[in-house]
Order: structure tokens, then sequence, then C-alpha cells
């Protein structure tokens, strides 16, 4: 299988990062290869590139395309990027970005139930050689409560409660293993009026199992700070995400970032000490173009936000 995707709001990564030759990038999440590519063709003819992801179809891929003189591919979790750099003795960082969404690989081809679209089981995991609880094991074993929490926080999902009681009264009489059983049981659960809009439901209770199986705003809150410690003087880091909790989290971190004195008003003078640590490239998060959005509809919820190192 080809592993495909298409970089969502290529030009204007491009555009902050403004790679010069010789520079070093790291791309936290590799995916297809996209920002790596182009990030690898300003940044010649020595500057390299440490690309990082958990999924071993995209290493493999980038593997074949990408030359390996000035590529450094890590097999891992964006959120250990201090230890993969360490490890690689990496260092004098210019640039780095974090597309936190998923692949059309992942979504169309994977085979691990991300997408209630197809017929496959239920399993999520991005890493599908580790160890961690798949989606099949959280439905199964996890209680109502459990259940219910994971889809209304994570997935926004009204209907969260009723939904996480109907798939564990049904489950013992037949346990949930494929898409098709869990899709049953959203369009089962949800009140009689809105049967018809189960897919939106089922959206989002994918969206907040995938998150859970994953640990994904854990891990985004890990690789943040990480990831702007890395970064040389004036280095710029770069994260693009597909929904409002995880640019929430970004948004947050970054308004912190670039917060100097916290004294109360009623201070004279500064007592804190606190000066800021970056500023802030992007006032809003930056949205896909509509010329880019009638080539690649999933770039549609992309926010795009970055930060200048002081």
């Amino acid at each position: 299988m080809n592993y495909t995707h298409k970089p969502v709001l290529l030009n204007e990564v491009l555009q902050i990062l403004d790679a010069k030759p010789n520079q070093n990038f790291v791309d936290a999440t590799l995916g297809g290869a996209g920002y790596t590519t182009a990030l690898l063709e300003r940044s010649a003819p020595q500057g390299k590139i440490l690309a990082i992801d958990l999924d071993k179809a995209a290493l493999e891929n980038a593997r074949k395309q990408l030359p390996q003189d000035r590529t450094i591919l890590v097999h891992g979790n964006f959120r250990e990027i201090a230890h993969h750099l360490t490890s690689h003795q990496f260092t004098d960082v210019a640039g780095i970005v974090a597309d936190i969404g998923l692949s059309s690989f992942q979504l169309d081809e994977s085979g691990r139930g991300i997408s209630f679209q197809k017929h496959e089981l239920l399993d999520m995991r991005f890493d599908v050689s580790s160890q961690d609880p798949d989606a099949r094991f959280i439905l199964n074993q996890h209680s109502t409560a459990e259940l219910a929490k994971i889809f209304t926080d994570y997935g926004e999902e009204k209907y969260g409660h009723k939904i996480a009681d109907y798939i564990v009264r049904h489950r013992e009489e037949a346990p949930l293993k494929y898409t098709t059983d869990l899709n049953e049981l959203i369009k089962a659960a949800l009140p009689k009026p809105i049967k018809h809009r189960w897919t939106d439901s089922a959206r989002r209770i994918y969206q907040a199992l995938r998150i859970a199986v994953n640990h994904e705003l854990m891990n985004l809150e890990r690789f943040l700070p990480d990831a702007f410690n890395i970064l040389a003087p004036q280095g710029k880091l770069i994260v693009v995400t597909f929904h409002s909790l995880e640019d929430r989290i970004v948004k947050n971190y970054f308004k912190s970032l670039a917060t100097g004195c916290i004294c109360p008003k009623e201070f004279p003078v500064c007592r804190c000490g606190r000066t800021p640590q970056a500023e802030i490239l992007t006032k809003k998060a930056l949205l896909a173009t509509d010329e880019e959005l009638s080539d690649n509809s999933r770039a549609k919820s992309a926010k795009l936000r970055a930060i200048q190192k002081i």
C-alpha cells in the first residue's frame, strides 16, 4: 500500500519557517513526508531533517524517497522529541513543525478502524506494535462512566452518556469487534428524531476513542514545552491542529510563552521578573485558503499557530 497524505497549509509552513541553506529542522509528525521533502529542498546542500512518526508505514514510505545522508527517520512518539534529538545528537534546530492530524493513509488504507465509514477491526492505534489498549479493549472493558467521560470530554458528544450506557448494556450479548458493530450501537442509542444524523455522533465518538487510545492530548501537552526548549535562539515552532481541544492547548501555551510581567496592576514596579520567552507569529490561527480546500477538503478544520523563540 502507498502511504498517501497531502501536507496541510504547506505554503504557510514554508513561509513562516523561511528555511535557509544548511539549517536543521524537525518534522515531529512525518506522515506523508510533505513538510520534510519541502524543507530538505530549501535547506540544501547540508541542512538536515529529523523526522518522527509512530506509524512504521510512514517511515518505510519516507525511507524509499528521501536522501538518507540528510534525513534522520525516527520511530517513536513526538512527545519524546527531547529524547529523540539527544539520542541522535541533533542540534541547532532552526524550526519544528508538527501536524497533529491524521494522514489519508490512516483514514483510508490502514485497516485500523479509525474511520466509521469502513468495515474494519476496532484498533485505532497509530503504532500497532505497541502494547497499549486498543479501541476494542476500551469499548468492551471500560465502565459506563469511563466511556461517557471519553465521549463527552474528547468528542464533545451531547449524547455521550446515553451511547456509553447503551454500549455497556449490549456488549455482553456480543462484544464489539468491528466498526460496524459500534456504528449500529451508536444509531440505536440516539433519540428517534435524530437517528438519521447518526454519522455526526459517530464522527465525534470515533474522534474521542482515537484520542483516548493514542493519548493525543497528553502527548501534545508534553511535546510543546520540550519542543520549545529544543529550539535554537530565534527558532520557530509551528503546530497544526484539527479540533478545538488541541487548538486550545496550543493557543494557551503559546500565549503563556509570550506573556511578560504578571504582577498585579497596582504594583508600581515589577516584582515577578518575568519576561516574554517568545513572540507569537500568528495573531489568529491560519486557515486553509479556498484554493487549498478545493484540492484537499480534509484541510477544512486545520488551524496553524506559530511562535518564535526570543
